[in-house]
């Protein structure tokens, strides 16, 4: 500082000027000294992380220094004891006053630095953690990165004003429902996020639904408060942790892991073109591989029925195949004997309650596949053979008639009276 007077002396400034000047350049030249110093400190440690040294080093952890940005610290430090040393040159012992300042504002700065350092090691081992894991700990990195900030502020307030922490520690009691209504949510989500994780009731990219709030895609990340799920359509949708504690949520996980995905949908089959198989329809059905074993032994067991109860040739009084209930048979043997289908679990066509649109006739089995492209491709192709094949048994499916059947069904009936 000394030099800088000296010259500002040779300049010709104004006595009363020199001071102030001189301390105003000396304060500006230290500070552009330890941004220089932190630039080309960064710039050194990336070319060390970018070397092949560091390169035969873990892959996780090289990925997670990165994105840790750990760099900027190291220059934060070196900047930091650079600055330790070089201060006195700027700041001579005749400004002690200026000095004892600067001093103070270096180990508040190296407390900082300290402070960074923590948080970027908790980053650095979060990101480490979480990669490949079912189950993160960024909620609970957060929540230790918030307890250590708030103490260390604590202690560098302290330091500043020159009181000691336990004065401000010892007030904390007097704090703590302060404390609660301000970090209320950080708490609530921190309970909540803590029991997601250790119950397993949600991981990173299991596929969950929760309509209250249009939730329908793969969980992307788990913070302290919140949930992130990208849905479908791309869309980022945040859930807080609370609420998937608190209500209802739908999982997929399991789907996904047994690798099946289940089939269920039904069609409804018009009531009015159900009826007993006759001769002619019964020829017709035989020629159905799916069914010539069923015919087969249901011919039997109904002619075994019929004798035995002498019934009438009617068939109103005695048992007769139906071509609803071939149609069932021969949906049931067509899903058993799809590749795609898994047969480890249930497969069944079933008749549900008959409704005003129809009689509902339920295919329900699993495919061999969880992938949703592949499953629809599949579940596309057992219902396009079916829709295709119904007609042999002379059956309808129902379809709301249009304006134009209408026109046609009451030109019948006048033509019909």
């Amino acid at each position: 500082m000394n030099y800088i007077i000296l010259l500002l002396n040779k300049i010709g400034l104004p006595q009363q000027y020199v001071e102030t000047v001189a301390t105003l350049t000396a304060i500006l030249l230290f500070i552009l000294l330890l941004y220089f110093i932190w630039y080309f400190s960064r710039i050194i440690s990336k070319a060390y992380i970018n070397s092949k040294y560091f390169k035969l080093r873990s892959k996780k952890w090289v990925y997670a220094i990165r994105e840790a940005n750990i760099f900027s610290v190291i220059g934060y430090v070196a900047a930091g004891f650079i600055a330790n040393f070089v201060s006195i040159l700027f700041f001579p012992e005749e400004y002690a006053q200026l000095q004892h300042t600067i001093n103070k504002i270096i180990n508040v700065y190296f407390l900082i630095c300290i402070i960074l350092i923590v948080n970027k090691v908790l980053t650095v081992i979060q990101i480490v953690h979480d990669t490949g894991r079912e189950i993160p700990i960024k909620g609970f990195i957060q929540f230790i990165k918030i307890f250590i900030n708030f103490f260390a502020f604590l202690i560098i307030f302290a330091y500043a004003i020159g009181k000691q922490p336990l004065y401000f520690i010892s007030s904390l009691g007097i704090m703590a429902s302060v404390l609660m209504i301000v970090f209320k949510d950080t708490i609530v989500g921190l309970t909540a996020g803590w029991q997601l994780s250790m119950n397993k009731m949600i991981r990173l990219g299991d596929w969950i639904e929760m309509p209250a709030y249009g939730v329908d895609g793969n969980v992307t990340d788990i913070s302290l408060t919140t949930v992130y799920v990208k849905n479908w359509d791309n869309r980022i949708v945040t859930i807080p942790a609370y609420d998937l504690i608190s209500k209802s949520f739908q999982s997929w996980r399991e789907m996904q892991k047994v690798g099946a995905r289940r089939i269920k949908r039904s069609f409804y089959i018009d009531m009015q073109s159900i009826k007993f198989v006759d001769e002619q329809m019964l020829k017709k059905l035989q020629k159905f591989e799916l069914l010539q074993e069923y015919i087969d032994r249901k011919e039997k067991e109904i002619a075994d029925y019929n004798a035995k109860h002498n019934t009438q040739d009617t068939m109103y009084n005695g048992r007769y195949l139906t071509n609803i209930g071939m149609f069932r048979i021969y949906c049931q043997q067509y899903i058993k004997t799809r590749p795609f289908i898994n047969n480890n679990f249930s497969a069944f066509v079933r008749q549900l309650d008959p409704t005003p649109e129809g009689l509902p006739l339920e295919v329900y089995c699993f495919t061999n596949t969880a992938d949703w492209l592949v499953y629809e491709a599949y579940q596309a192709d057992v219902f396009d053979h079916l829709l295709s094949v119904i007609g042999e048994f002379d059956l309808h499916v129902f379809q709301n008639p249009s304006g134009r059947d209408l026109k046609s069904i009451n030109l019948q009936s006048k033509i019909n009276k």
